[in-house]
């Protein structure tokens, strides 16, 4: 997707319904009794198979950058 997509009102107001939803935690770090601030809101139905699902608050999570970066190493410039 392109940052066109991000930026656009839709996406924003999804975003941060997920992360208010969330209390802006990441998940993947409360599963192991962490508490870490989320930063990004992830599809976790991705939006190219599922394009209806593109703004349901259901098929999102809440996420840190290095959780999100795990989730899309393609996206967080990870190391190899």
């Amino acid at each position: 997707m392109d940052n066109s997509y991000y930026n656009h009102k839709k996406h924003r107001e999804w975003r941060e319904k997920v992360l208010r939803r969330d209390k802006y935690l990441c998940q993947e770090c409360i599963r192991f009794g962490k508490k870490v601030t989320a930063t990004h809101a992830h599809h976790i139905k991705s939006v190219d198979e599922y394009p209806e699902l593109r703004y349901k608050v259901e098929n999102g999570i809440s996420l840190c950058l290095a959780c999100h970066n795990k989730k899309h190493p393609e996206k967080g410039g990870r190391r190899k």
